[in-house]
């Protein structure tokens, strides 16, 4: 009897620890704060203690983009966010929620049944953790020059070891490579377009202090395959420093950037960051387009870019503002065709320094069906065919559908017209739109599928919002002029007619500046120059291959005498990017290679370049395509 008293005891003893130790972290973690708290501070030097570099991915890496497929959502119970969030998520995609356990699992699975979520589209993460931040803890997905997905685990920039170890649990519920970059981050100041651009604001330099920029630089690259870093000074003034508190890449040449009024002391601050993003050169070879959503410091508070892009939906935190509706509508004019979704906090809190963004993590589609594509945008020269090339990428290995491969495109405001693409290098396709009379404009799409039963379009909305070009004057043809005793003088620029400037009584030429053919006529025979060169002649400006390149391209010339060569790269808004020879050549064959800098040895942008060759009278120019 005594002894069942005693054990009696000694369990209810042991059940009111139990208890008394759950009510303390669970205190703990209600202190815990997006910001360090004043514990924490004193703990600095354990971020990052046991962390495990590793080597980086192999052969070319590229980091996936929050607006492309995602297969999943990562989040954390107690949860971070309303369950109305939840359920608008598991209708367009998985929800993978971290637990502490089973328990925790059971309870969660009977709330979301209680809310109407279908159990299918859920699964369950069974890991500890310190708070609900997924965004600034969760992984970064890559992929390897094999085409496989993998995680990329850092040092999160928070003393929180739970949290800080959830990449690695995340890895291994997947079954999938975990890659270690030695550079303290956080998610929430990490924004990438999927092409090798990334953003941040100086957070990242401040708190990785012991690396030189170029150190940062190269891990970046190595690890992320990001060969343009953009580091910029914070205009929010607050102490989180995040980028996705203020600006948002909403697509590869899209930026989302707060606005505050003229009154507001930071206002310098934001123009600042909008002007630096306008100025740059996007992925596409084209500036930003910089859309602006107002973002006073007023209550309820107003976190617009705090938003995630989920495959073709925008969840956009919404407060109760006066500003809500104007925020929704830059997000519909600048994203069309995406459904977009203003959600209330339900007592959660959206801040403007933490909304739905920060407690959430998009899950790349492992699996998905990637099309990578230069777009012809803005101006470009009228030509007699406008080629439109993509690699087309299933990261499933399921074959693609040949027959699927299309380049959709109308003519101003027409019809859509659907051309096959056809292969011509490894991974890559390609369809030429028939030549169209200057000023038209030519929007177009590209779709393709696979044997996994996934369909995608580029750019990814497709159709409401296509890729779109105008047609302008064509280039001058170029034309050989050897050997030195042939002087001919070539008119360009009057209309559809053949003209030309009679030499002699026996020769004269024509041109035709529509097909950019000439023609020289002696004694009443029509001779045509074929591929700007005179047959028999050795000057030539050859194409350059690899094209489209990724990195580096080789650049074939001949010379039939001596003469001075300059060969110079200008990219599509006719502004010179580099000289590639300037010098005194003899005779002969001759290659050169541009490995994608410019003058001062910094790589530039994917997109359209043009080579240039003068070798005394004699001029050509081809065009080049950058695919990163």
């Amino acid at each position: 009897m005594k002894n069942r008293i005693f054990k009696c005891f000694v369990s209810l003893l042991m059940i009111f620890f139990v208890f008394q130790l759950f009510s303390v972290l669970h205190a703990q973690e209600q202190k815990l704060t997006h910001h360090m708290t004043p514990e924490e501070l004193l703990r600095k030097d354990e971020i990052g203690k046991d962390f495990y570099p590793t080597d980086p991915p192999e052969g070319n890496v590229r980091q996936t983009a929050e607006f492309e497929r995602m297969e999943s959502v990562l989040i954390r119970y107690p949860f971070g966010i309303p369950m109305a969030l939840i359920v608008e998520m598991t209708e367009d995609c998985q929800v993978t929620t971290i637990v502490s356990g089973q328990s925790q699992e059971n309870s969660v699975r009977n709330q979301y049944s209680a809310a109407g979520i279908n159990l299918d589209n859920c699964d369950f993460i069974h890991a500890p953790t310190d708070s609900y931040w997924t965004r600034d803890y969760g992984p970064w997905y890559v992929v390897d020059g094999n085409y496989d997905v993998g995680i990329v685990n850092f040092p999160y920039n928070r003393p929180r070891p739970n949290d800080d170890d959830i990449p690695i649990a995340v890895a291994n519920y997947l079954g999938i490579e975990l890659y270690g970059m030695d550079l303290i981050s956080t998610g929430g100041n990490y924004m990438t377009d999927g092409m090798g651009i990334s953003a941040s604001t100086e957070l990242i330099r401040e708190e990785n202090s012991s690396l030189s920029h170029d150190d940062v630089d190269n891990l970046v690259e190595s690890y992320l395959g990001i060969h343009t870093y953009h580091v910029l000074p914070d205009p929010l003034g607050e102490y989180i420093k995040h980028i996705d508190c203020w600006g948002k890449f909403l697509d590869v040449d899209k930026v989302l950037i707060g606005e505050v009024p003229v009154t507001d002391y930071r206002y310098d601050d934001f123009e600042y960051v909008a002007n630096y993003f306008a100025e740059q050169t996007s992925s596409y070879g084209v500036p930003y387009q910089v859309f602006r959503v107002f973002t006073p410091d007023t209550y309820p508070e107003t976190p617009y870019t705090n938003s995630l892009i989920l495959n073709e939906k925008v969840l956009v935190p919404i407060t109760g503002s006066q500003y809500d509706d104007d925020a929704l509508a830059v997000y519909e004019e600048a994203m069309p065709g995406y459904e977009i979704i203003g959600v209330d906090d339900e007592g959660y809190g959206w801040a403007n320094t933490d909304a739905l963004h920060c407690r959430t993590r998009g899950m790349a589609d492992r699996d998905m069906l990637y099309i990578k594509h230069i777009p012809l945008l803005g101006e470009v020269p009228q030509e007699n065919e406008f080629e439109i090339i993509a690699s087309i990428i299933p990261y499933s290995s399921e074959d693609l559908y040949t027959d699927s491969l299309l380049v959709y495109y109308k003519i101003n405001s027409g019809t859509y017209t659907s051309l096959i693409m056809s292969p011509f290098m490894e991974n890559s396709y390609k369809a030429a739109i028939p030549q169209q009379d200057v000023g038209s404009e030519i929007s177009y799409f590209i779709h393709a599928a696979d044997y996994s039963g996934r369909s995608e379009e580029h750019p990814f909305i497709g159709s409401p919002d296509p890729h779109v070009f105008t047609v302008v004057d064509p280039l001058n043809p170029d034309v050989t002029v050897s050997p030195d005793s042939l002087i001919l003088t070539v008119k360009i620029g009057i209309p559809t007619d053949l003209s030309g400037d009679l030499l002699c009584d026996t020769m004269f030429i024509e041109t035709d500046v529509n097909t950019h053919q000439v023609f020289i006529c002696v004694d009443e025979d029509l001779v045509q120059i074929e591929n700007n060169n005179i047959t028999g002649l050795t000057t030539t400006l050859g194409n350059n291959y690899p094209n489209p390149f990724s990195s580096e391209t080789q650049i074939n010339f001949s010379l039939e005498k001596s003469s001075y060569v300059i060969i110079e790269v200008f990219d599509i808004k006719g502004q010179k990017v580099c000289n590639l020879i300037d010098e005194s050549l003899s005779s002969g064959d001759y290659f050169v290679k541009w490995n994608a800098k410019d003058k001062s040895e910094k790589n530039v942008p994917a997109g359209m370049y043009f080579v240039k060759m003068k070798a005394g009278e004699f001029s050509a120019c081809k065009k080049m395509i950058l695919m990163k």
